[in-house]
């Protein structure tokens, strides 16, 4: 028995197993047909410039390729492709596809379909890369240390000066993200056509390891001040190591007319990453060839507990005439499954939040030529972990973090309106929308039920209620062209967040069009504008005495832009291009304040408003492509794409202060070209030579280590069956 034999053979008896009536490719008309193809591929690779060995190169964090023998910077390296088809003249019944770009980034798919049964399942492999460039834009880069130097005119206990590697010359990292899952669909004809039901599997895994940072706290290290200071500010290597499994149950029905829809799912997250704790790094710090001591060696650093999720969702409909009337209920649960040592110490028993959520929509078309619709949303997010927990801070003290947000309670409602007013073939949609936010705080607490921070003292407020007035205009001014334009303001009288606005105007455009000979052509513009100068901070003096208050302003625009066009230049030549736009526009007041909050609740702190910078960023994409089908055997295709960025992430005072070591954190100019070549040549009747070449190479005008590019050439044959 042949290779080819051999597949067929392995496929009929899983289709078969699965219920299907599958037969060989040579069987009786309207029986399954059988047809794949699998590539043997070689890739020839090869990393120029950028970062040497012991670094990651900034290409390759999102394509992470590693030769035969281990080498990461160049070499070779097999895999294969497989696609296997079944059809039965009505539809695909059976596919079997697997892609493979070297062992560390490779995907695959089944999919089994009858009239009574569904299956479906999948798997991906994808390694990234993060760090190397040895930590080139840590703060510790800067002399300052990132921080301001007139900072060091008060109280310096509190004050972080440099950055601190506890790594121990580690400057690769890597993550290996595996997903997958299995579905099994019963089908309407599977209960009569009266239901459908669907259970699905769905996991993923990744291992690796990371850069994470933390701050050591007052009580942590021994010794004066000047000692103290330069090693608060520390990063290691932090190891990656979970797990999920996550198993949901769709029903589907319609008994007595009504359409019923429930979803329920379980979801399991297991951390089985080494825990690490302060005093670990005892002996990285005390390398720093000063007296250092931790005195609270057990305290966890970036704990990251087990969990579970459970979910239950229940969808209704229902149409009454020319009114439909759709409700839903939700309800889940997340629960804390793991505790620290640290917890488990101080009584910490209790980890849980729930949310539950609810829905009417109520759609009408009973006046005539016009459509109402109203909706109103609910949703309430419980809080229920244990709050406050005596030590777990601060040995000595109830203190919390900072606020523990009890709940958060939304409803949303609205109505709309659709109208076809007769001109240019236009339907008009006009909306309002109104929401109230309500957040439960509790504040943090030190011994004595002092507050350990005002509320006043920090942007968070626990009420928003927000409006919205928005239109939707889609009009058919001529044939092939449609054109759509949506308009929106939104405003609040009170925010919570500074990141939500007071006043905000959106508007969305979208011209496209397409003629008789093929050509495809289509062109947007999109614009959004927030402000908020809703919150502030309050100073206080000694005793904590309110007094004056600093706003903060924040004013956000984005707008993006960009046309698109499609040309098939003849029955055998397609030709396509695009150019888009982007840009971000953010500008906020930089405050400075003379004490840390948190070092005690009484203290006086004053902020000051020190300047007005600016982040701006423009970024802009080109893309080239096109396929030619030279004959019957012979097809090529290609594809280049450009993206620009540039702009500046810091102005005025924060940038001066980047630029008094390292203004590379205060501006973006970079460039990306992409060029991608393939062609395929059919050699004889059932054999195929593929052939693919790809060139990326990044050019920082800002940042010159992180030039770099590579090449990558594949060369595959398959084989048809």
């Amino acid at each position: 028995m042949n290779a080819k034999t051999q597949i067929k053979v392995m496929v009929l008896a899983v289709a078969s197993a699965f219920g299907a009536p599958l037969q060989a490719a040579d069987a009786t008309p309207g029986a399954t047909v059988f047809s794949g193809e699998v590539t043997a591929k070689l890739y020839s690779f090869d990393y120029f410039k950028g970062a040497g060995t012991n670094s990651t190169q900034f290409l390759e964090r999102y394509n992470y390729q590693e030769g035969m023998g281990g080498d990461q910077r160049g070499g070779g390296y097999l895999d294969a492709d497989l696609s296997i088809v079944g059809k039965n003249g009505q539809r695909n019944v059976f596919e079997l596809e697997r892609e493979g770009f070297g062992a560390h980034n490779h995907r695959g798919s089944l999919k089994a379909n009858t009239d009574t049964l569904g299956l479906v399942g999948y798997y991906s492999n994808f390694r990234s890369a993060t760090g190397g460039l040895s930590f080139l834009y840590s703060p510790g880069q800067i002399p300052s240390g990132g921080v301001d130097l007139l900072y060091a005119a008060g109280d310096q206990t509190g004050f972080v000066r440099q950055f601190n590697s506890d790594s121990a010359g580690q400057t690769q990292f890597k993550i290996d993200r595996t997903t997958y899952g299995l579905g099994v669909a019963l089908k309407p004809t599977f209960f009569g056509n009266s239901a459908a039901a669907m259970l699905n599997y769905d996991g993923y895994k990744r291992d690796g390891n990371r850069f994470a940072t933390y701050v050591l706290g007052n009580g942590d290290l021994t010794g004066a001040n000047a000692v103290k200071r330069p090693l608060r500010w520390r990063g290691f290597d932090s190891q990656v190591s979970e797990k999920m499994n996550r198993y949901t149950l769709s029903l589907n029905g319609a008994p007595g007319g009504f359409n019923l829809a429930y979803e329920g799912s379980i979801e399991k997250f297991d951390n089985q990453a080494l825990n690490p704790r302060t005093g670990d790094f005892n002996g990285a710090i005390n390398a720093q060839a000063v007296t250092v001591s931790i005195t609270a060696p057990t305290r966890p650093i970036q704990f990251v507990p087990d969990s579970t999720l459970v979910t239950n969702n229940l969808r209704f409909a229902k149409n009454y005439g020319s009114t439909a009337v759709a409700a839903g209920y939700g309800l889940s649960v997340l629960s804390q499954d793991s505790f620290s040592a640290e917890q488990d110490l101080r009584g910490y028993s209790s980890g849980k939040i729930t949310t539950n959520s609810a829905y009417l929509t109520v759609t009408s078309a009973a006046v005539s030529g016009v459509g109402l619709e109203g909706f109103i949303k609910y949703n309430n997010r419980d809080n229920d972990s244990q709050f406050p927990v005596v030590g777990l801070i601060n040995p000595l003290a109830t203190e919390g973090l900072d606020v523990h947000i009890r709940r958060i309670k939304t409803v949303d409602y609205g109505v709309s309106g659709t109208f076809r007013p007769g001109v240019l073939q236009s339907t008009l949609v006009a909306g309002w929308k109104h929401q109230d936010k309500d957040r439960d705080l509790t504040w943090s607490q030190w011994g004595g039920g002092v507050v350990s921070i005002h509320p006043l003292q920090t942007l968070l407020r626990e009420q928003t209620q927000s409006d919205e007035l928005y239109l939707n205009w889609v009009a058919r001014p001529m044939p092939g062209m449609i054109l759509r334009v949506t308009p929106a303001y939104v405003w609040a009288g009170d925010t919570g967040l500074v990141t939500e606005p007071e006043r905000a105007f959106s508007l969305k455009t979208k011209l496209s069009y397409a003629a008789k000979d093929g050509v495809l052509a289509s062109g947007y513009y999109n614009y959004k504008n927030n402000k908020n100068a809703n919150n502030s901070f309050t100073n206080s003096a000694a005793g904590g005495v309110l007094g004056a208050s600093v706003a903060q302003d924040v004013d956000k625009t984005q707008q993006a832009a960009g046309v698109s066009v499609n040309v098939p230049v003849s029955e055998w030549i397609n030709t396509h291009a695009s150019l888009s736009w982007m840009q971000d526009d953010f500008t906020t007041y930089f405050l400075r304040n003379d004490a840390r909050r948190y070092d005690a609740p009484t203290a006086a702190i004053n902020f000051v408003s020190i300047d007005r910078p600016n982040y701006n960023v423009d970024t802009y994409v080109l893309t080239l492509g096109g396929d030619w089908q030279v004959n019957d055997e012979l097809r090529w295709n290609g594809n280049y794409t450009w993206s620009k960025s540039k702009g500046n992430t810091a102005s005025g005072y924060v940038l001066g202060q980047l630029a008094a070591g390292n203004s590379i954190d205060g501006t973006i100019s970079s460039a990306v070209h992409s060029l991608a070549l393939g062609v395929d040549y059919i050699l004889k009747k059932n054999v195929k030579l593929k052939a693919s070449y790809v060139y990326d190479y990044n050019k920082d005008d800002s940042y010159s280590a992180l030039t770099g590019g590579y090449h990558t050439l594949m060369m595959g044959v398959g084989f048809g069956f």
